[in-house]
């Protein structure tokens, strides 16, 4: 539990990934939930069977500063990924 909590004190403000979970919402989970989640991280780790969403991820593109943004090249993308799967890499799997 220590390292689970220690993981989400360490998560940066980001925009969530394509699940919506946002480290906002995990920081105010109640012990039970994270009781829950810690489980759920717990049976990943023994099975090493990632969940398929975790696998995905939402590109943004952004803008370079100071070029013309009419032109794609001046674009570079940024993915956005799960919160959950951020979290548990961060506790050490």
């Amino acid at each position: 539990m220590a390292e689970l909590k220690n993981s989400i004190v360490k998560s940066n403000e980001s925009a969530a990934g394509p699940d919506g979970v946002y480290y906002q919402f995990l920081r105010h989970l109640p012990e039970s939930c994270l009781q829950t989640l810690l489980k759920l991280f717990n049976n990943i780790w023994t099975t090493v069977d990632i969940l398929p969403s975790w696998r995905e991820a939402s590109v943004v593109p952004i803008p370079k500063p100071g070029k013309d943004p009419s032109d794609p090249s001046n674009y570079r993308p940024t993915a956005l990924t799960s919160c959950l799967c951020k979290t548990i890499e961060r506790s050490g799997w």
